[in-house]
């Protein structure tokens, strides 16, 4: 049975799963990304493949960063990318609290300071990150308000946020 758009029933399934062999729960999520040196619209190129399916994904810088701006930016994903799973983290905590969403939207949005990319200061490139979410619901704003500092607590890209963790790079 679908609820807020989550099939309950598989869920419970991978919980019980998980529960039994907790090193099935780790999984690794990786693209694979070319920077296009001809192309004057699209300078990067993400290729993912989810369960069923591969695509692609088109970046591109603002013209202010020497791209076309003609495809969302980098921090645009950034956000696409920690919203959505802020959202797929709140909303199934919603559902295994048993509370119908009515409407779950949120708009994200970042203060970037380009000085220290563009090499001309030395300030944090990243201000803040604000989600602002429009939640309804039979629920009282209580109940909903619990809804969302659990999904904080839970969700692994504002784990990641609050407690960033050092990429390894290497130059293959």
């Amino acid at each position: 049975m679908r609820f807020n758009n989550v099939e309950q029933e598989q869920v419970s399934k991978t919980i019980e799963e998980f529960k039994a062999a907790p090193d099935k729960a780790v999984k690794t999520i990786s693209i694979e990304g070319v920077w296009l040196l001809d192309n004057p619209e699209v300078q990067f190129i993400a290729t993912a493949r989810a369960e069923k399916n591969v695509f692609n994904i088109e970046v591109d810088s603002p013209s202010f960063l020497g791209g076309s701006g003609s495809r969302p930016g980098p921090m645009h994903y950034c956000l696409i990318g920690l919203s959505s799973c802020f959202m797929a983290t709140l909303v199934g905590v919603a559902t295994e609290k048993g509370i119908l969403l009515k409407k779950a939207a949120v708009k994200a949005s970042c203060v970037v300071d380009f000085r220290k990319p563009l090499s001309i200061g030395d300030t944090k490139p990243l201000r803040s990150i604000r989600f602002e979410l429009s939640l309804e619901s039979d629920a009282s704003r209580q109940r909903l308000e619990e809804v969302v500092k659990e999904a904080e607590e839970r969700c692994p890209a504002i784990y990641s946020l609050k407690n960033p963790l050092t990429p390894e790079i290497a130059l293959l």
